[in-house]
């Protein structure tokens, strides 16, 4: 059987469980329990916990499937990356947080050495949360460089709104800030926007700004 990144899985002849944070080879990998500590596995002694993976088989065919119509207000605005976790254990988990009135169409994937993978392709609802990635905290300054690509879904007569790719490095002194309370997550995470409005630097006015607090000759 075929193991991947961040799959949760339990040790058939033991009492264990964790998430495969290594691929050794074809016949090893790591596996990582909530004590934070990585264990050399065969991949014949494990056996994949169905519901926990992190990558999802996606069912596409909508054809029968309700539109989401969200209640109240509709709202334009709000996604996030949600990385979960501690030092203690040492796995983080990312969820993207959906706040918006869209479906989101997600695609994401993970680029490293100029080569990428994908990690997670579906949908998330308004108002939900989904899980994406696992990996571990304390190799967070080797983290790779994450991409997102979202198209933005309604049944509701809405004006077009563009589709949206954004590019995101995690960087060591980003988990150094604190957490905050994740409500559809209900638990503390480290937060990230990712549908914010780039800061526009104006040149003239910043250049006005530091003449301006020059001291004068006399």
């Amino acid at each position: 059987m075929t193991y991947k990144l961040g799959e949760f899985v339990r040790f058939v002849e033991e009492d264990f469980e964790g998430h495969i944070t290594k691929i050794i080879n074809d016949e090893l990998v790591g596996v990582t329990g909530e004590d934070g500590f990585e264990i050399p596995v065969q991949t014949s002694k494990i056996t994949k916990v169905h519901g926990q993976q992190n990558r999802e088989e996606v069912d596409f065919d909508e054809e029968h499937k309700a539109p989401t119509i969200p209640v109240g207000p509709f709202i334009s605005e709000g996604i996030y990356l949600a990385i979960t976790g501690d030092q203690k254990q040492n796995i983080g988990t990312f969820y993207l947080v959906n706040e918006t009135s869209y479906e989101l169409l997600v695609s994401f994937s993970s680029e490293k050495a100029k080569q990428t993978v994908g990690e997670y392709a579906g949908i998330v609802s308004p108002k939900d949360t989904q899980k994406i990635y696992t990996t571990k905290i304390s190799e967070v300054s080797s983290w790779p460089l994450f991409d997102f690509k979202f198209l933005f879904h309604t049944a509701q007569l809405r004006l077009s709104k563009p589709a949206l790719e954004i590019t995101k490095r995690i960087k060591p002194i980003d988990l150094s800030n604190s957490k905050k309370h994740v409500p559809l997550l209900n638990e503390r995470a480290w937060l990230f926007r990712l549908d914010e409005d780039e800061v526009k630097i104006d040149a003239e006015k910043l250049k006005e700004s530091f003449f301006s607090h020059r001291p004068e000759k006399k």
